[in-house]
């Protein structure tokens, strides 16, 4: 008997070893695989987000005016539809009258950028011809490489617009799911826990429960205290624009609002555009524009966000970057943004292991 068990784990052992072998030798097309299978479930990642923002709304309509859930699902979503609609009606014309004026200027950029490559010429008559011959001999032996890049760069902008694209599909897929997860919330949550405890048992049952109670807490209250947060900053970077005398004052408030979602990477992707095509406009207004937001970065880290977001998290930068490192890698925009309050539940149920463990060598 004693000589069954051993062999049996022996053949375990070698079973393991070689399917983890095969993982490694074809370590390509399982990463595949997961991305396919994250990128499918991207919709619902979006649609439990949403479903953060609207179960308050829906919650309050049902006992307040005591209508049933269907119903106050139908005025949330038209609502939000009417608001969609007047941002649409109003604000969009003006956005695409900025970006196609941004398109029409860039033959009047590269004129100014001609220029001053001409004005460098000008400044370097005075050196050494070798110098300038060896220079200009790098320059298009550099060529090809440069050529290369600019091919690659276009197809990043055609992968970039399906993206989009493909995004706004998965965004309208995620408001149905959303629907749905409200309107059947409860069974929803008894069905899941009826089958945490049948699988897994009582005790695993509760520490799940407990588990997804806290990530339900910290996810509502950071996501929307968020919300709020980047609509203030769209809001003050957008006036603020506009009274230094940026153009397209609109399109950049709107840009900065929406990248402020984004935590430590989202006001750098922000300010990047609003500079550079400024520079070209007024390169003052560019220096006054880049300071301008800058402080309105330091005064939403100093006052704004705790007061709205809170410091409940307490995550040091260093969780931040990689909670939105990874969280983007696997589910783009909807997981940078997702992944904070994540990593903070999971920094959570760290501390309190390790307590649990210190207690225990304590005794």
């Amino acid at each position: 008997m004693k000589n069954k068990k051993i062999n049996l784990s022996l053949v375990l052992t070698l079973v393991v070893t070689y399917i983890i072998i095969k993982l490694i030798d074809n370590y390509q097309y399982f990463l595949g695989i997961l991305k396919v299978l994250f990128s499918l479930l991207t919709p619902f990642v979006i649609a439990f987000v949403l479903a953060y923002i609207f179960t308050p709304i829906v919650s309050f309509l049902e006992n307040k005016f005591k209508i049933k859930r269907i119903f106050a699902l139908c005025i949330t979503y038209g609502f939000l539809l009417l608001i969609i609609g007047s941002f649409i009606f109003i604000t969009v014309p003006i956005l695409i009258s900025s970006l196609a004026d941004i398109i029409s200027q860039v033959p009047l950029y590269a004129e100014k950028t001609q220029t001053f490559l001409i004005q460098i010429g000008d400044s370097l008559k005075n050196v050494d011809p070798n110098t300038l011959k060896s220079v200009g001999d790098k320059l298009f032996s550099a060529m090809p490489q440069i050529s290369n890049l600019l091919i690659g760069y276009l197809g990043q902008v055609f992968s970039t617009t399906f993206s989009i694209s493909k995004f706004i599909v998965q965004f309208v897929l995620a408001f149905i799911i959303c629907f749905y997860i409200i309107l059947e919330k409860e069974d929803f949550f008894s069905f899941y826990k009826k089958t945490l405890n049948v699988i897994f048992g009582q005790k695993f049952c509760n520490l799940t429960l407990d588990i997804g109670s806290t990530l339900n807490e910290n996810i509502g209250k950071y996501f929307t205290g968020k919300i709020i947060d980047s609509a203030i900053v769209g809001l003050i970077s957008g006036i603020g624009l506009q009274l230094i005398g940026s153009p397209y004052s609109l399109l950049f408030g709107v840009l900065m609002g929406v990248t402020n979602l984004i935590p430590y990477f989202g006001p750098v992707i922000g300010m990047t555009p609003v500079v550079l095509i400024n520079i070209f406009y007024n390169p003052s207004i560019a220096i006054f524009s880049l300071v301008y937001l800058m402080l309105v970065q330091q005064v939403e880290i100093a006052f704004i966000e705790p007061k709205i977001v809170g410091g409940q998290l307490g995550l040091s930068p260093f969780l931040t970057i990689l909670a939105v490192t990874i969280g983007g890698g696997f589910f783009g925009i909807p997981g940078m943004i997702l992944s904070v309050p994540i990593m903070g539940v999971i920094k959570i149920y760290l501390n309190k292991f390790f307590d649990y463990k210190q207690n225990q060598l304590n005794i």
